[in-house]
């Protein structure tokens, strides 16, 4: 599904510029993984390793997934169902976007430890998997050539 048939994404932060088209009617671990651009390179066993590694996590519809103001420490891609992200001005909330499988949220965290300048909520019963940096940087640093 592009973008454009989600309708515009007004917050380039949350533009998937790892994003692959395709189905994800696969539901193994590794198989979804090696449909994301940014894994789609590592070998099954490399991709086995990163699974392992994973916190998958449901979200309850209206769930905060992730706080804006909270500071970075991963990202996630969205297994099933979808999620809003929340822009909050003054005393009321603004949805400036809404993604959907196989889409990742917050991968600018790998480059950038500033705070989240929106909110993530889950819009519906949805299940993420989630990448933390620390995890991320042990794989680097026992096994450089999957980093």
């Amino acid at each position: 599904m592009s973008a454009t048939d989600r309708g515009p994404i007004t917050d380039p932060e949350w533009e998937n510029f790892f994003a692959r088209s395709g189905d994800n009617a696969d539901s193994s671990l590794e198989k979804l993984l090696s449909k994301i651009a940014v894994f789609d390179l590592l070998r099954p066993r490399e991709l086995t390793k990163l699974a392992r590694i994973v916190h998958v996590r449901e979200f309850r519809r209206g769930e905060t997934v992730i706080q804006r103001g909270a500071l970075q420490s991963g990202f996630y891609l969205i297994r099933s169902g979808s999620v809003n992200i929340v822009r909050e001005r003054d005393d009321r909330r603004e949805v400036v976007a809404t993604l959907h499988p196989p889409e990742l949220l917050g991968e600018f965290s790998l480059l950038d430890d500033s705070p989240r300048s929106t909110s993530i909520v889950a819009a519906e019963q949805s299940e993420l998997i989630g990448f933390f940096k620390p995890d991320l940087m042990d794989i680097i640093a026992t096994s450089p050539e999957t980093g």
